[in-house]
């Protein structure tokens, strides 16, 4: 058995990561939040 201490984060993580997911979500799903006219609810799941 090894001794482990438990990370609030991965220090691999880069600075700027939440930034990097919101560009990647934008070019997925072709459309910039910014110019939607009315809010819709995007809904990631998975369902059985």
């Amino acid at each position: 058995m090894n001794y482990a201490k438990p990370r609030s984060m991965d220090p691999r993580q880069p600075d700027d990561a939440e930034e990097i997911l919101a560009e990647r979500l934008i070019k997925a799903l072709g459309e910039d939040p910014e110019e939607r006219e009315e809010e819709e609810p995007v809904v990631f799941g998975f369902f059985r």
